[in-house]
């Protein structure tokens, strides 16, 4: 349930147990939309911020931890605590929401959550071209960066009333196909990393890293080409907790 909406400041205040499609479908009444596309159709807003989940869209507005405002959570003892506002400038006191971000309860329940939204865009499109340096779109301020394999190629979604304009720009840049209808195009790529391994690496380590994966076996491969996020149908070798990892886990919840 939407506690909360303050359409001319682009917050709302939501029930963690609220599906991301349920929200989405009331902010899209206002034009708005909260900027996160994680795979799944039926996880929870709670789900996304506890799990740090985020599709294609994080390339332009970041992952959930750039997106919370402010939270309410349940500590492992019974507590219930409040951390940060529900404006944006906000610089008081720890930053709780971006510490129970990704945490998946090791720090507690998230109960309620205040988030940061944006305009839903009018116009989409997107262009489908081969692998080549990302950098080459940033003039252009894609929305998404996407990379996707079996097929070793990018999707570079622009939004906007221009959309259809810079997806031309980038295409005499690069070559490919436009598509300017591309819903079903995201959908599906969404649908693709459902279920697969995150791998980080350096930007500049995206096409590397990927040839690394399918060495390793993988049959699919997605993610932020241009942020160094891939997911792959094998795992990442787990490293051990840093000192500071690991003083968090020893406080919060032992």
């Amino acid at each position: 349930m939407v506690i909360e909406h303050e359409a001319g400041d682009l917050t709302c205040t939501v029930e963690a147990a609220t599906p991301m499609a349920e929200l989405q479908a009331q902010l899209a009444g206002h034009g708005q939309m909260l900027a996160l596309d994680p795979p799944g159709d039926d996880v929870t807003v709670g789900e996304v911020f506890d799990r740090g989940l985020f599709g294609p869209r994080a390339h332009r507005y970041g992952r959930p931890r750039d997106l919370i405002l402010g939270i309410r959570a349940r500590l492992p003892g019974g507590q219930e605590i409040r951390g940060g506002s529900k404006v944006v400038k906000n610089v008081a006191g720890y930053d709780l929401p971006k510490l129970f971000t990704g945490a998946e309860g090791r720090l507690g329940e998230l109960l309620e959550l205040t988030l940061r939204l944006h305009p839903l865009p009018e116009r989409t499109c997107t262009l489908v071209t081969g692998v080549c340096d990302p950098i080459l779109f940033e003039p252009l301020a894609p929305t998404c960066v996407d990379y996707r394999w079996p097929g070793d190629a990018l999707l570079v979604r622009f939004e906007g009333p221009v959309a259809d304009r810079l997806a031309e720009a980038a295409a005499e840049l690069v070559g490919g196909d436009l598509i300017m209808s591309d819903d079903d195009l995201w959908a599906e790529q969404r649908a693709r990393q459902a279920g697969l391994h995150p791998h980080r690496c350096q930007p500049a380590g995206c096409a590397p890293r990927s040839g690394q994966l399918r060495d390793a076996g993988a049959s699919a491969v997605v993610g932020r080409w241009a942020r160094g996020w891939l997911f792959a149908d094998v795992p990442a070798s787990e490293r051990p907790l840093t000192g500071l990892e690991q003083r968090v886990i020893d406080r919060f919840v032992a």
